[in-house]
């Protein structure tokens, strides 16, 4: 059992007087068998013998029994002392407060109000939203609890899973100027209901920073001041006292406290730090086995019966079965992690109900991705837990509207509509659908002013977007040549239907209407849109074009092939004049590449030879 399970333990009244019972010994007390002890420090103002006040701190909240059924205190000693015990449970103190400098806030609509001191002391039709416009990341107000009262916990209410916060981050100040930071900006799952827990502070203003998606709506917010133990005894000013704790098989005696009684001027004594009790016996569950070699040192057990080999007696072992010497127990539920079917959630009894080895608090019955333990709705399906009046059960189980239809086939859950009338046939009911004749089953409403998104007229040519083939370009006429439902004037191919407007190289222009191969012919016409062939040819009338084909079916198209009425796959091209050997008689011809600049280099060089070959001749007078 966790500490805050311990606080939670409600003595609603001090325990009154019941039986009588003598004050006892040391021997009646037996020392040893309890851990530690703290000294009972009194207050310098204590002059005679009268009832003291002791606040019991967390270090012997964490260590007592979940009852606190092992607290002793004991006059030197030797006197064990009858007290009285009282613990309060955490008590909510947001009644009554006041909401200072919301960030922003949603102006009114139709006479609602989105105030903030809608949260205090809320209800399932009003809440706090901010502007969006004005916070579209993150908002914040801060609370006056209206007096320094000691808090640690708080409870939010926000059903819309679309307005909604991920993130908080918590400031606290005594005189709201100087702030300090309570607990650092922490990301908090969506429920309808979420609890955050920060350290115990002692101020009067608090200040919330909620990081939001969509817009920011709060239902109620309440605030909590922490739960606190104390109890009273008889105390006399030269005397020693102390409080003994930690021993988990000790239950608390039924005292004559008839005599104990407090006003506002009973003084109230303090705790010295924690000490174990050297006193303390090596047996302390007298089995006869010394504690560092009892294998269940406070539980008797003097079999020492370890079935699973852990050095953990069975008796104390939370898998007896099943070897965990750490005996590890996440959720504080008796039984061990190792053997446990759902090992964060508590869950004793192990129920399984589908038999599928998950327990029944961890199993998610309807399939909406939480736990059974966690939803609120265990039938049926409610992903964002929305429960509108906070009464813990959600919305979709529940006829919140009174209408005589329950939540899960109720299309307007929060409006009585038994008629179910639902002329945009979106599962969202006339009478809280936000655009009666347009579907649109998410309600966005991204301005929040009470019309969807999709009944707005965001081009303002007097076309309600869900009608609106075009809805952010003004196009009363509404033209669409093609009849792709996208009008001309915002159609990226307005004279070929593609309702997808598909524009793979984002230039602006559809794929259907784009001519990627630049011949002049647009590829939902092309009968070889990857390679130009202006005049598309097409020998065989088969649709596909004599560029794109392979006449001697060797694997490369015509448009590719060196050779295309020759069979040749490796398209070898020995002279790399571009035309493959299997079709070039001229391969060996190192001249035939060349250009017409060559044959006259050529020419030029022989006329030159012959030139003076001949006046050569001449002077030898050959000629």
């Amino acid at each position: 059992m966790n500490l805050c399970s311990r606080k939670k333990i409600i003595y609603s009244l001090v325990i009154s007087s019941l039986l009588f019972v003598p004050l006892f010994s040391l021997a009646d007390f037996n020392i040893g068998r309890w851990a530690f002890y703290k000294e009972i420090l009194l207050p310098a103002t204590l002059e005679k013998v009268r009832p003291v006040w002791i606040n019991l701190d967390e270090e012997v909240l964490k260590v007592a029994r979940v009852n606190l059924g092992d607290l002793r205190v004991i006059e030197e000693k030797t006197k064990e002392m009858p007290f009285k015990l009282l613990t309060t449970e955490s008590q909510e103190v947001a009644h009554g407060s006041q909401i200072l400098n919301p960030s922003s806030v949603r102006a009114a609509f139709r006479k609602e109000s989105f105030s903030p001191s809608n949260m205090i002391d809320g209800d399932k039709n009003t809440y706090f939203q901010i502007d969006y416009f004005k916070d579209p990341e993150s908002a914040s107000f801060e609370i006056d609890i209206k007096g320094q009262i000691l808090t640690n916990k708080i409870l939010i209410w926000t059903t819309d899973s679309t307005n909604t916060w991920t993130d908080i981050k918590i400031e606290a100040s005594k005189d709201c100027v100087n702030w300090q930071l309570v607990k650092d900006k922490t990301k908090v799952y969506h429920s309808s209901m979420r609890k955050v827990v920060y350290p115990e502070s002692l101020f009067q203003y608090l200040r919330f920073t909620f990081w939001h998606t969509g817009s920011l709506k709060i239902h109620e917010i309440e605030i909590y001041a922490a739960s606190q133990a104390k109890l009273l005894f008889m105390a006399g000013p030269v005397k020693n006292y102390r409080l003994y704790y930690g021993n988990n098989v000790s239950d608390l005696p039924k005292y004559d406290t008839g005599a104990l009684y407090s006003d506002i001027t009973t003084p109230t004594a303090t705790l010295g730090p924690g000490q174990a009790n050297p006193e303390g016996r090596t047996d302390y569950d007298g089995d006869g086995i010394a504690n560092d070699e009892d294998n269940c040192p406070l539980v008797y057990n003097s079999d020492q019966k370890d079935s699973d080999s852990d050095q953990v007696g069975d008796v104390c072992d939370n898998a007896p079965l099943e070897a965990n010497r750490d005996q590890k127990d996440t959720d504080h539920d008796g039984v061990g992690d190792v053997i446990d079917n759902c090992p964060y959630h508590k869950n004793p009894d192990q129920l399984d109900k589908d038999l599928n080895g998950i327990g029944w608090v961890c199993d998610d019955e309807d399939n909406d991705g939480i736990i059974n333990s966690l939803d609120n709705c265990v039938p049926h399906p409610n992903y964002n837990q929305s429960d509108r009046d906070n009464n813990g059960i959600g919305d979709v189980c529940e006829d919140i509207d009174g209408d005589g239809i329950l939540g899960y086939v109720d299309n307007c859950l929060y409006l009585r509509n038994p008629a179910q009338i639902d002329t945009d046939k979106d599962k969202i009911g006339d009478a809280c659908d936000n655009c009666l004749l347009g579907w649109n089953p998410d309600q966005l409403d991204l301005n929040n002013n009470g019309v969807g998104d999709i009944c707005e007229d965001d081009d303002q040519d007097q076309v309600p977007n869900y009608l609106d083939n075009c809805p952010l370009v003004a196009n009363s006429a509404q033209i669409d040549t093609d009849g792709d439902e996208f009008g001309d004037i915002c159609d990226n191919c307005p004279t070929m239907k593609n309702p997808d407007q598909k524009d793979s190289n984002r230039n602006g222009i559809g794929d259907i209407c784009d001519d990627d191969d630049g011949d002049g012919v647009i590829n939902s016409r092309d009968n070889c849109p990857d390679f130009s062939n202006p005049d598309q040819k097409d020998q065989n009338n088969n649709g596909i074009g004599d560029a794109c084909e392979d006449l001697d079916n060797d694997g490369v198209i015509n448009a590719l092939d060196n050779c295309i009425a020759d069979y040749n796959p490796d398209q070898g091209d020995k002279d790399k004049d571009g035309i493959g050997d299997a079709c070039d008689p001229k391969d060996d011809r190192w001249t035939e590449k060349a250009s017409y600049l060559l044959w006259i280099t050529i020419a030029i060089v022989i006329g030159v030879i012959v030139f003076f070959a001949i006046r050569l001749l001449k002077k030898m007078g050959q000629i």
